[in-house]
């Protein structure tokens, strides 16, 4: 995918981290540098085939979620990953985020704690007023 076909627009997400499961790579972390509801650009120094099939854990005090993604590029800062089963539930919570930060520009501050279930295969933590 290049710049020209990528549709979602992305923001920078300072602080969240993200837990990487692969095939060849047990486990490594990274952290998130900007992230779109269509994928995210991970900084890692860890190397990943374009096209391998790897397993995220993406974190951070508003929101945390698993996701399975396909790597789409290496560079030598980071790699970029296109979501393949973000669940809907998420999807929104993080096109929410992405809506208040163009907005205000600035993330609201965190009010409270909501564990929402609405993602049959996958585990979402919401903390802040979405």
């Amino acid at each position: 995918m290049n710049k020209a076909q990528r549709l979602a627009v992305r923001i920078p997400f300072i602080g969240w981290e993200a837990n990487i499961t692969s095939e060849h790579l047990e486990y490594t972390t990274a952290k998130v540098a900007n992230m779109s509801t269509g994928g995210a650009y991970l900084i890692t120094e860890a190397e990943y085939k374009p096209g391998s099939i790897v397993t995220l854990w993406v974190r951070s005090s508003q929101l945390s979620f698993f996701v399975t993604a396909q790597v789409l590029r290496n560079d030598p800062f980071g790699v970029a990953v296109l979501f393949l089963d973000l669940c809907e539930s998420t999807r929104s919570s993080i096109l929410k985020i992405i809506t208040r930060f163009l907005s205000r520009g600035k993330p609201e501050r965190v009010v409270a704690v909501e564990k929402l279930s609405a993602c049959a295969n996958s585990h979402l933590e919401l903390n802040c007023n979405l």
